[in-house]
């Protein structure tokens, strides 16, 4: 699809530049992602709609001095008319401006499938991919760019969640559902997020990781080919879960082929997530400030309000939870060994982000083996050399958390690229599946996996059981 395209605008270019009989030069750039035209666009009725605009240059502009040149944005919507902007220098009559745009509106443009198509029209213009002979002219991507740069935390959040149900999730369960038969899974994961209403409350781990359509997708994919997991990080974001994305977005990255499609989404994500955090940061630290200076009812009052606009921060749940212990403790509400408010504080804490890795209390040997386990996590990925160890080490950290869902995902990436441990990983990561209650998944593979489940559990216990921390504690 993407090669007719270009293939056509070409010899819709050269017929023109080249032509002796027409002095007009036209020249088409593609601004939105054309990557995803196989999806997006019906093919022939597309470029016969881009012909009628370009036709309709033809007949309106050859006249015009080539010292006189026009610009035409065209937005080709999913419903509706096309949006068009006219854009000219030197300036045109605003007569003349009026008629064109009234008659563009009069020719029936094909629809888009999924999401919005933009092309620039220039004629008597030429450019090396910059358009840069209009000064009033923007470019619609970049201005959607800036406009979340621009924006403030809350409309973030808003346009986050906006990008990832209108603009991501149809394109990546486009793709799914038109794979061949035979890879069950992914046609099925993707027919279920293609009829799913993110718009409302969703539940992710459903439709994920307690779904055994998501880890035959997972399964079925080609490697380095990250579409299925990536899916589940919008379908997170969609739910204003970027805790939660985030984590998997620091895990698939390393793994993700950048010439796969769904690669381009997840460096878009992760670009806008890192914005989002740089500021939800610079706003827990006004409050850690507070709390630092003994402030520390001032400290809470900045958390609540970040959490009146985000309220799945694990991080600002922390600090909320850490002021008002400081507090109460200070008041003779608490006492320092009393750690009910944080039984209570770190639900909501880990149900953003399961592998937060603050804990603070221990009350026997396995919690505080769990305890050491997750502030394990900081000690992870400081030596490149050690990088496949550690993917599988973090696996087994959350493993230990009983957070299966991530750690099988560690697991078959490890299973994938390390093929030193790859069959060790294998029979982790339906370990972590058989925890999530699929049990379907293991028939895929050869062996009693139930003997070898029991076995992985005997070695989670002794190592745990073994560990200094758990015998300094009083069982």
């Amino acid at each position: 699809m993407k090669l007719k395209i270009v293939a056509f605008l070409l010899i819709l270019v050269c017929g023109n530049v080249f032509s002796q009989e027409n002095k007009l030069e036209l020249m088409i750039n593609l601004l939105s992602n054309d990557k995803i035209t196989e999806v997006n666009i019906e093919e022939e009725k597309f470029v016969s709609s881009i012909a009628k605009i370009t036709d309709y240059c033809k007949v309106n502009f050859e006249k015009f001095p080539k010292s006189q040149k026009i610009g035409i944005l065209v937005t080709v919507h999913k419903e509706g008319k096309p949006t068009y902007e006219v854009y000219s220098n030197p300036k045109i009559d605003k007569k003349l401006k009026k008629k064109t745009l009234k008659e563009l509106n009069k020719l029936e443009i094909e629809n888009t499938k999924l999401v919005d198509f933009s092309i620039f029209i220039s004629i008597n213009s030429t450019n090396n991919g910059e358009i840069t002979d209009f000064e009033d002219y923007e470019n619609p991507v970049e201005l959607k760019i800036n406009a979340y740069k621009n924006a403030d935390l809350e409309t973030k959040i808003k346009l986050n969640k906006e990008y990832a149900i209108n603009e991501v999730l149809p394109v990546l369960s486009a793709y799914q559902r038109r794979v061949d038969d035979k890879f069950k899974g992914v046609k099925e994961f993707g027919n279920l997020i293609h009829k799913t209403d993110f718009n409302k409350k969703q539940n992710i781990e459903a439709l994920t990781s307690l779904n055994n359509n998501y880890w035959s997708a997972t399964l079925e994919m080609e490697r380095g080919n990250q579409l299925i997991p990536i899916t589940k990080i919008y379908a997170l974001v969609s739910q204003g879960e970027f805790d939660h994305a985030l984590k998997y977005i620091e895990i698939l990255r390393p793994f993700s082929n950048p010439e796969t499609i769904s690669n381009d989404y997840l460096e878009n994500i992760n670009y806008r997530l890192s914005l989002f955090s740089q500021e939800l940061e610079k706003e827990i630290h006004k409050g850690i400030v507070k709390h630092d200076k003994g402030q520390y009812q001032n400290a809470i009052n900045i958390y609540k309000n970040i959490l009146e606009i985000y309220p799945n921060s694990s991080w600002a749940l922390y600090e909320k939870y850490y002021s008002e212990n400081v507090l109460n403790t200070k008041n003779q509400k608490v006492t320092i060994s009393d750690k009910k408010d944080w039984d209570i504080a770190k639900v909501e804490i880990y149900k953003h982000n399961p592998l937060y890795n603050m804990n603070v209390r221990a009350s026997n040997g396995k919690e505080a083996y769990l305890l050491f386990r997750r502030q394990e996590i900081n000690f992870l990925f400081k030596d490149k050399n050690e990088r496949l160890n550690d993917f599988f080490k973090y696996a087994d950290i959350a493993s230990d958390l009983s957070v299966y869902d991530f750690a099988a995902q560690l697991f078959w990436l490890s299973a994938t690229f390390d093929n030193d441990n790859s069959q060790n990983s294998i029979k982790h990561f339906l370990y972590c599946v058989d925890k999530l209650g699929n049990s379907e998944v293991k028939s895929y593979f050869k062996g009693d996996f139930d003997d070898v489940f029991k076995e992985i559990e005997k070695e989670k216990e002794s190592k745990m059981k073994n560990s200094p921390i758990y015998k300094s504690m009083k069982n």
